[in-house]
């Protein structure tokens, strides 16, 4: 099996949700300084994964990646733009030679 890798046209910086210092009861995005310029594609989701994931037509979408430490919850913003997404599900596939990283989105910002 040959390998072929992610293609990509996007950069991406990431934010993981962290409990709030001064009230124990919120919670707020930090930015992850490892995952500022992320290389990504987006693409609108499958019928099927929006069925498995949630989510609406036009709202959810696909990034694919090579980038490892992005989970569930985090929030993904496109540079250049003011999209927003957040992170709904991944799939993870190793190959003999890499891996890649599918990470299912719920567009929350256009």
């Amino acid at each position: 099996m040959l390998f072929a890798p992610v293609l990509t046209d996007k950069y991406v910086s990431v934010e993981h949700l962290e409990p709030d210092n001064n009230n124990a009861n919120k919670e707020g995005y930090i930015s992850d300084i490892g995952l500022l310029h992320v290389a990504v594609n987006i693409q609108p989701t499958s019928p099927e994964m929006i069925e498995l994931y949630g989510g609406s037509y036009g709202k959810a979408h696909t990034m694919f990646t090579t980038a490892s430490g992005i989970i569930e919850t985090d929030r993904v913003t496109v540079s250049g733009t003011t999209e927003k997404y957040i992170v709904k599900g991944k799939q993870i596939f190793n190959y003999q030679v890499g891996q890649h990283s599918e990470y299912y989105l719920e567009l929350v910002m256009p």
